[in-house]
C-alpha cells in the first residue's frame, strides 16, 4: 500500500520555472509584427477558391467550417490534420435530444460509460470516450470550454449540463491522441465547448414541456456599458425520470430515476481582460429510494488575452454526496452500504503564446485536492508549423507533462502530421502521436457500487499511455458533398479498468486495475451532402476492433459496429431527423454479459410563427426501442420514447 499522496515538489515554484521561458518568447513574440503563418500563393489562392465556392448556392456549410481544437489555432476544417466535426448554434437548439451529449451521440463513437446520457447517469459514469477508447467510467476525452478544462479534478468526469445551451456557439469534437498539446485525458481525443460572443441588446429565452415530467427553462442576454461588454445565461431542468428496471423484473424498492438541475454562467470582458463564473447544482434519484446523489460546483477564472499570447487562472469548487446500496433478491429491499461526502477542489493557470514562423508555445498547470490527498499536474508543449513544398504541410508538436500522486512522474508526449493538398478537391492527412493519462484522484482511493457490483479502488495505479497512427482523405467532388474517411491503429498500454475478482451470492466483486496491453483499430466516415436547396443529408459511421492483450478478450462498453444518419429540410417547417445505432458490446471484461444491439429515431419540427417566436415539437428513441444501458448483473435500461413541445423567444434589439 503506498503513503498517502503529498506534494513532492514546490508546483508554484516549478510553474514559474515553465512559464518564465514562455514570457520571454511571447515578449520577444510581441515585437515581431509579421504573421505568426505567413500564407503561400497556393494558400492564399486556396483560401480565394473556398471563399469563392462557399458563396454558391447549395455549399455545404461544414466544409468552410473554421475550427480551432485539433491544433491551438485556427484553421479550416477539412485543413485540419485530425478529424474534426463541428456543431455551430443552430445544430444544437435545432436537436432532437433535450441536453448538449444527447446531440453529441450523432458521432459514432461518442458515448460515455455504459450508453448512458446525462439524464439519468451517476455523475461518476459520465466521462467520455471517443472511439470506444474507454474500459471504464473515467473520461479518455479532455473536455474544453474556451481552452479551459472541464472534466472534474477530482473524477475526471464530465457535468454535461453546466453550461446552458443557448450560452454555446459551437462545438468541436477531434478524434486522435492530442495530449502532445493539452497533457492528460486528451489521449483519446479532444472536446471542446466555445461560447458565443456579446451581442448588444441579446435576448433569447426557450421553454420546454415533455414525458418524463421534463419542465427546462432557459434564458441568455447580453449587453454593453462603455468599453464593458457582459453575456449570460442560466438554465433550469426538470424531469422526473423514468423507471431503468423492466416492469417484469421489478420490486418493492424500484422507482424513477430523474434528475433536477440548475446552471448559470457569466462572463464580462473589458478590452483584453476578461472574467466568468460559471455555477451548476445538481439532484439525482438513481432508481431506488436510498440510492440518491446530488452535486455542486462554482467554477471562476479571469484573465488576458493580446494578439499573440494569452493568460488565464482558473479554480473550481465543488461537493459530491452519494448513498449506495445493496439490493436484496427478490427488488422489495435494499441494505445501504455507503454514504459518501467529497468536499473537493482543482486550481489551474495556462499561458499560450504564438512566437512567429509558425511556432506556439505555452504551459498549464492543475491541481486537485480531496482531503489529505492532492495531485499535481504540470507541462509544457511546444508546436511547429511548416510548409515543406507546395501544397505539402507538416504540423510537428510535443509536451512534457510531471505528474504526482504518491510519487512524481514524467511523460512525453510527441505528435507529427502531414496534410497535402492533392487537388483542389482532395485533401489527405496522416498522424502518428503518443498521448497519456494520469489516473484520477476518484481511482485511486475512492470505492463504489451499482446495483450488486462492487468495485474498489487502487492507489498503486500506473498511468495509461496510447500509441497511435492514423491517415485520412477529405474529398470534395462539387460544391455539395463532402466526404471524409478516416483509418486509425491504436496500442494502449496499462489502460484502467474494472478487473472481476469474484463472483458470489452477495454480487460481483471487482478492483480498478492496469488491464496491460490493449489494442484497437478502425475506420469512420461521415458525408455531408446538400442535394438541394432545402435539403442537406449527414451519414456517419465507425468500425472500431479492440482486444486485450492477456485474454484475446474485447474492452468493456465499446461495440463493433457504430453509425448515424440525418436530414434537415428547410420548407413550411424545418424539419431534423436522425437514427443512430450501435451493434452488441460487452459490460464486464470477461465478456459474458453482452447488451444487445439497438437503433434510435430522433424528430424534431419547428415552425416560426413570427420574427421572435418560433414553436417546436421533438421526440427521442421515436420507435421506443429498448436500449440496454448496463448489467449489474440485472439488465437497466436507456432512455424510452419521449416526447416534448416548446417555445423559441428570440427578444434581441
Amino acid at each position: 500500500m503506498r503513503p498517502t499522496s503529498r506534494r513532492l515538489f514546490p508546483v508554484p515554484w516549478l510553474a514559474a520555472a515553465l512559464l518564465i521561458p514562455s514570457l520571454s518568447f511571447a515578449a520577444s513574440g510581441e515585437r515581431d509584427p509579421a504573421p505568426a503563418n505567413p500564407p503561400s500563393a497556393e494558400q492564399a489562392a486556396a483560401e480565394e477558391q473556398a471563399e469563392r465556392q462557399g458563396s454558391e448556392e447549395g455549399a455545404p456549410r461544414h466544409r468552410e467550417t473554421v475550427v480551432v481544437t485539433a491544433s491551438r489555432g485556427e484553421e479550416a476544417l477539412v485543413d485540419s490534420i485530425a478529424l474534426v466535426t463541428a456543431f455551430d448554434g443552430s445544430d444544437l437548439a435545432g436537436s432532437s435530444a433535450t441536453l448538449v451529449d444527447e446531440a453529441l451521440g450523432r458521432i459514432p463513437g461518442f458515448g460515455l460509460f455504459r450508453r448512458n446520457t446525462s439524464l439519468i447517469s451517476h455523475p461518476t459514469t459520465t466521462g467520455v470516450s471517443l472511439r470506444g477508447i474507454g474500459p471504464s467510467g473515467a473520461s479518455r476525452t479532455l473536455v474544453l470550454w474556451d481552452g479551459l478544462p472541464l472534466n472534474d479534478p477530482f473524477g475526471n468526469w464530465v457535468y454535461w449540463n453546466r453550461i446552458p445551451t443557448l450560452f454555446l456557439d459551437r462545438v468541436e469534437v477531434a478524434r486522435g491522441a492530442s495530449s502532445p498539446l493539452y497533457g492528460s485525458s486528451a489521449l483519446g481525443g479532444t472536446i471542446q465547448m466555445l461560447s458565443r460572443q456579446p451581442e448588444p441588446g441579446l435576448l433569447r429565452l426557450r421553454g420546454r414541456l415533455g414525458d418524463m415530467g421534463v419542465r427546462d427553462g432557459e434564458v441568455v442576454g447580453a449587453h454593453e456599458v462603455g468599453n464593458i461588454s457582459v453575456v449570460g445565461a442560466a438554465r433550469m431542468f426538470r424531469s422526473e425520470g423514468y423507471h431503468r428496471i423492466r416492469e417484469t423484473e421489478r420490486g418493492g424498492v424500484d422507482e424513477p430515476a430523474g434528475v433536477d438541475f440548475d446552471s448559470m454562467i457569466g462572463r464580462a470582458n473589458s478590452g483584453p481582460f476578461h472574467v466568468s463564473v460559471n455555477y451548476y447544482r445538481e439532484a439525482r434519484r438513481n432508481g431506488t429510494p436510498t440510492q440518491v446523489n446530488d452535486s455542486r460546483l462554482v467554477f471562476a477564472e479571469g484573465g488576458v488575452t493580446r494578439d499573440r499570447w494569452d493568460l488565464r487562472m482558473f479554480g473550481q469548487s465543488s461537493r459530491l454526496n452519494s448513498d449506495f446500496s445493496r439490493i436484496l433478491p427478490g427488488r422489495d429491499a435494499e441494505i445501504p452500504t455507503s454514504q459518501q461526502m467529497y468536499e473537493y477542489s482543482g486550481v489551474g493557470g495556462l499561458f499560450s503564446t504564438r512566437l512567429g514562423s509558425g511556432f506556439q508555445a505555452g504551459a498549464d498547470w492543475i491541481r486537485s485536492s480531496w482531503g489529505d490527498h492532492t495531485q499535481n499536474r504540470l507541462g509544457a508543449f511546444l508546436q511547429k508549423r511548416t510548409e515543406l513544398s507546395r501544397g505539402l504541410e507538416l504540423l510537428a508538436d510535443g509536451r512534457v507533462d510531471l505528474w504526482e500522486n504518491a510519487g512524481t512522474q514524467a511523460t512525453v508526449n510527441p505528435r507529427v502530421g502531414l496534410r497535402y493538398h492533392l487537388s483542389p478537391g482532395a485533401t489527405l492527412r496522416a498522424s502518428a502521436y503518443r498521448g497519456f493519462r494520469a489516473p484520477s484522484l476518484n481511482e485511486l482511493y475512492r470505492p463504489f457500487r451499482v446495483g450488486n457490483v462492487r468495485t474498489s479502488a487502487n492507489d498503486e495505479l500506473d498511468e495509461e499511455a496510447i500509441y497511435g497512427g492514423e491517415a485520412g482523405v477529405d474529398l470534395v467532388p462539387s460544391t455539395t458533398v463532402l466526404v471524409r474517411l478516416n483509418g486509425w491503429w491504436n496500442s494502449l498500454r496499462n489502460p484502467v479498468g474494472n478487473v472481476t475478482l469474484e463472483v458470489n451470492e452477495e454480487g460481483v466483486f471487482r478492483q480498478r486495475q492496469n488491464i496491460g496491453p490493449a489494442t484497437a483499430r478502425g475506420i469512420e466516415a461521415e458525408a455531408y451532402l446538400v442535394p438541394g436547396n432545402d435539403i442537406e443529408l449527414f451519414f456517419a459511421y465507425l468500425f472500431s476492433q479492440t482486444e486485450v492483450g492477456a485474454t484475446g478478450l474485447r474492452l468493456p462498453q465499446v461495440p463493433l459496429h457504430q453509425g448515424s444518419a440525418g436530414l434537415l429540410w428547410n420548407g413550411p417547417v424545418t424539419v431534423r431527423a436522425d437514427v443512430r445505432f450501435m451493434s452488441e458490446q460487452f459490460e464486464d471484461d470477461r465478456n459474458e454479459l453482452p447488451m444487445a444491439g439497438f437503433a434510435a429515431v430522433g424528430l424534431r419540427v419547428s415552425r416560426a410563427v413570427s420574427d421572435q417566436v418560433a414553436i417546436f415539437v421533438a421526440g427521442e428513441n421515436l420507435l421506443d426501442a429498448e436500449i440496454v444501458s448496463a448489467r449489474t448483473p440485472i439488465e437497466t435500461l436507456g432512455t424510452p420514447r419521449a416526447l416534448h413541445v416548446g417555445l423559441d423567444l428570440d427578444l434581441s434589439r
